[in-house]
């Protein structure tokens, strides 16, 4: 992890000293509060001290900090635990301890004090600060100007802002964009032959924009090109050192009456080690669950009908008998979706202690997003709730192409840029919603269909459901993919579909 925390000040363009380098990954989520110390330095400071680190986390707790010993630290994964007959072997000859590192999650506590309106604003300023650090970086934005001095610019300049409001001229369809930063607000027209009138523009999120100034001033600046944040094409990637795998799965919907049983009963199987893929079994050392782990209650028109647990204390009991059936060796980490038990606004907060304490102890409740590191490989995990506003807002998308929506969330370097849709925002101090660092692994669930793909080197996953299509899904137009495990090599990012729809898994395919 240490290269990879010195790779991500240095795409910053920030210097650590090898002594703060090492605070840092002596505390909880060193990725956290690396982002923490990046936004509080500033431009004007390139280095990043010891005294800086030991001065944030005084900020952050009030006083003096301890760190933890090392058998406490969240590098090492999950002790070993005792598993009933037949869950496979344990010892650490058969399954080396597999190694976790919870780098960040999206939430954080709410300011109680804050009025809302204030909030919202602190959110928004906070996501423009960090997706502009990214955008200052490029070539094509150097000497860009804040939107308040563009009156006193050169015919040709930049500005990076967020979008605001697009619409079309009546006569010649160019398109207009409002678009502002701290400084204030601006429009500028995208003429409809030009390339940059071929892209889609979401409200909300963060661009640079190349401007053409015309001699009259009174005429709009025109728009060259448009930049977004994206991911570098040169940057550290995260591999492990051993042919280590993990296992991902999205939207197990316990308590559901089309909770796939037999489906679930036949990948337990081969997690143990039953049948003719035990080599494949053996070299799990990850299960990863993204989101919507129960169906919850009320969460759609007429869900009872659909419900075989009625009760959502009840459902995480039946969460916690599931997830015990997995071999005690796996480290399972756990993230929430729409369907569970916590604050519907994304950032999601983890499972709270009364429906996590009755996990197993190789179970890891995290929030919705995180970004973890599995055996040195980098890993974002998401939910995917803004499907349901990104897929109506670009042309050509749905729910069968998700990977096509996690490109344009990358693109973005943000999840869920849409204010005010079906995906309802929390107004945290910081927008944890901003994909930073780029990961190794993007995965998503909500969609319950299955896709892989790559882009800029990432591999992308949205995890199958383990549901059956409901009636609700048919009156939606969604046909579901279900029970399809992605197992994935973390030496070389190869992936290995196993299907369990039908039975036991007769068909795999690589990729």
């Amino acid at each position: 992890m240490r290269e990879h925390l010195a790779a991500y000040f240095e795409s910053h363009r920030k210097l650590v000293e090898a002594g703060a380098l090492q605070r840092i990954l002596d505390t909880a989520q060193p990725l956290d509060l690396s982002r923490r110390l990046i936004e509080a330095a500033g431009p004007s400071s390139p280095i990043v001290t010891l005294e800086m680190v030991e001065s944030a986390l005084r900020r952050e707790h009030g006083g003096a900090v301890s760190v933890p010993p090392p058998g406490l630290r969240p590098t090492g994964g999950p002790p070993p635990a005792a598993g009933p007959p037949g869950t496979g072997p344990t010892s650490a000859t058969a399954h080396p301890p597999p190694s976790f590192t919870l780098l960040a999650e999206g939430f954080i506590e709410p300011a109680s004090t804050r009025p809302p309106l204030e909030a919202y604003e602190g959110l928004f300023a906070s996501r423009y600060r960090a997706l502009a650090r990214m955008l200052r970086g490029r070539p094509e934005l150097t000497g860009a100007v804040p939107v308040a001095e563009l009156k006193r610019a050169e015919r040709e300049t930049a500005i990076i802002g967020m979008v605001g409001e697009v619409r079309q001229t009546a006569e010649k369809h160019h398109l207009i964009l409002t678009v502002e930063d701290e400084s204030g607000s601006v429009e500028v027209l995208v003429p409809r032959d030009s390339p940059a009138a071929r892209q889609t523009y979401l409200p909300d999120e963060v661009v640079g924009l190349t401007l053409q100034l015309g001699r009259e001033r009174a005429r709009l600046p025109r728009v060259v090109s448009v930049h977004r944040p994206e991911i570098p094409v040169s940057r550290a990637l995260g591999r492990a050192p051993r042919p280590t795998r993990a296992l991902f799965l999205s939207d197990l919907h316990i308590g559901s009456r089309s909770f796939l049983t037999d489906a679930w009963g036949e990948l337990i199987g081969f997690l143990r080690g039953e049948g003719p893929r035990e080599g494949i079994a053996r070299s799990i050392g990850h299960v990863v669950v993204a989101g919507d782990l129960v169906d919850g209650i009320g969460i759609y028109p007429n869900q009872e009908r659909d419900l075989a647990i009625g009760d959502v204390f009840e459902q995480y009991a039946e969460l916690a008998r599931r997830l015990a059936e997995l071999p005690p060796h796996l480290n399972v980490v756990v993230l929430p979706g729409n369907h569970d038990a916590v604050c519907p606004a994304e950032p999601q907060p983890a499972l709270p202690a009364e429906l996590a304490r009755g996990l197993p102890p190789n179970v890891r409740a995290v929030g919705n997003p995180a970004t973890f590191a599995l055996d040195g490989v980098i890993v974002e995990a998401y939910h995917g709730r803004s499907f349901d506003d990104l897929i109506p807002a670009l042309p050509g998308l749905t729910y069968a192409r998700p990977t096509e929506v996690m490109k344009r969330m990358l693109a973005m370097r943000h999840l869920a840029p849409i204010y005010g849709g079906r995906t309802p925002l929390a107004p945290l101090a910081r927008d944890g919603l901003v994909v930073d660092p780029a990961p190794d692994i993007l995965v998503t669930g909500h969609a319950h269909t299955y896709g892989i793909d790559q882009y800029r080197g990432i591999l992308l996953l949205n995890a199958s459901t383990w549901q059956a299509e409901t009636e609700y899904q048919r009156m939606r137009n969604i046909s579901p993919v279900p029970a399809h495990a992605a197992v994935v090599a973390l030496n070389d990012l190869s992936v290995e579909t196993l299907d369990f729809e039908d039975g036991a898994p007769a068909n795999g395919a690589a990729s």
